[in-house]
């Protein structure tokens, strides 16, 4: 090769790798003044708007080349990802996997992994790799699992590991406790430390993820989390990135291929995906765009468009039941792909995204006796606890912890379900009664 091509070379290479780290989002996201630059469409994207405003969806962010063209609702809210964060599990996989911590090949036997009932020979025979392909072959009741699986899952023992594809929970909640196992801290420490504190993440805390245990059925738990929009839509940067960010490569490209391949074709699920990678869904409809996704009950999801450099997320306020349905979200992403309708300018006019904050400004500040309020109760029905974590005042209901702001003695602002919580005080001045407006 001469001493020209070399050149050309270099020159590729160092605009490549520019071209992408210029997509991170700063420490602030970076926001399209005039979303003509951008090249999408304004008439076009204000029908998708108007569709969006129709429906049941809380928080939604359209991001191009890292800076975002739109976004709707409630983006730096925290609300539980149900099984998007499946997905997530996959990077902190791929991180310790690469480093050689976790040995994919290993043996849910070798790694002294059981449950209630215990598993048969056959099924300590599944490799990690298989639970993260959800191929296990292990087809035991889980926590957090839909009752309707109860009428498609297979007989036990009835297949081999890594011969049939079934979205099962099981598989999806041992894997974080073998990773916890290998690595020797939590999920939610190790997203913290190792993708939301490079990622610049600004809502997302330790404590925003929680356990969910239901041990009639099995002894490993969930791992719930809850994240704001603005916060999953750079994790899905991350991915677009192929796991480059600000010039590290937190996790090689090899693995973002590896676990975004279609590598099971099956026939749950909705026309939006049916293929599936490593805990990543891998989209049938939007094929063309080479798209694949993380989604979870309610229409959370965030979404990748590789060809398009583009990063759509919607989030749900399923504190209260509300949920987006597949043919709604597909209809919106159409709209949205068909508002894109030339390419972004060289050098767009950018602006600072401009949020609020979501905590009420009257707070009550005098001094409380947290020991007044720390204990169990009930709300309709559902038991809840309040507990002291890090000098703060939180309850532990809809499965999450959430910080409580005093209004007054006996008031507070929940953050996140962004509810009023009122408490009833016995005649010894400890809390007996707990309601929400």
């Amino acid at each position: 090769m001469g001493y020209n091509q070399l050149n050309i070379l270099f020159f590729v290479l160092f605009f490549f790798v520019n071209n992408t780290n210029a997509q991170n989002p700063k420490e602030n996201w970076e926001v399209y003044k005039y979303i003509e630059q951008s090249g999408f469409s304004e008439k076009k994207l204000a029908t998708a708007k108007e569709y969006y405003d129709s429906l049941n969806s809380s928080a939604f962010l359209i991001v191009l080349n890292g800076k975002i063209v739109a976004h709707w609702g409630d983006i730096n809210r925290r609300f539980i990802l149900h099984s998007t964060r499946k997905a997530i599990l996959s990077s902190l996989y791929g991180i310790y996997t690469e480093n050689g911590t976790v040995d994919l090949n290993k043996t849910i036997g070798e790694l002294g992994i059981n449950d209630k009932d215990s598993l048969s020979e056959l099924e300590k025979t599944a490799k990690i790799i298989h639970l993260l392909k959800v191929r296990s072959g292990i087809y035991h009741k889980a926590a957090a699992e839909p009752s309707w699986v109860d009428n498609y899952r297979p007989e036990r023992n009835s297949v081999e590991p890594d011969s049939l594809w079934f979205y099962n929970n099981w598989d999806f909640n041992v894997l974080g406790i073998i990773f916890e196992q290998l690595v020797g801290c939590s999920i939610y420490e190790s997203l913290y430390n190792d993708i939301a504190t490079p990622l610049q993440m600004q809502d997302y805390r330790i404590m925003d993820g929680e356990y969910y245990y239901e041990p009639e059925y099995s002894n490993h738990p969930a791992y719930h989390l809850k994240m704001s929009a603005r916060d999953l839509a750079r994790y899905g940067q991350l991915f677009l990135q192929e796991g480059l960010w600000n010039e590290k490569q937190i996790f090689s490209r090899n693995w973002v291929k590896n676990s975004t391949y279609p590598t099971s074709k099956h026939g749950g699920g909705d026309k939006i995906g049916r293929w599936y990678g490593w805990l990543w869904g891998v989209s049938e409809y939007y094929s063309t765009y080479e798209m694949f996704f993380a989604s979870g009950t309610g229409g959370q999801i965030v979404a990748i468009f590789p060809k398009d450099n583009l990063v759509i997320v919607n989030l749900c306020n399923t504190y209260k039941k509300d949920k987006l349905y597949s043919k709604e979200t597909i209809k919106l992403f159409d709209l949205i792909l068909a508002a894109k309708t030339s390419n972004p300018i060289t050098n767009p006019e950018l602006g600072s995204l401009k949020i609020d904050s979501r905590i009420p400004e009257n707070l009550y500040h005098e001094k409380l006796d947290y020991s007044k309020y720390i204990g169990d109760y009930f709300i309709d029905n559902r038991k809840v606890s309040i507990i002291e974590l890090n000098g703060d005042l939180i309850i532990k209901d809809y499965y999450m912890k959430l910080k409580l702001f005093p209004i007054s003695s006996n008031r507070f602002f929940v953050e996140d379900v962004e509810r009023y919580l009122t408490i009833k005080f016995d005649k010894n001045g400890f809390a007996e009664k707990l309601s929400y407006d």
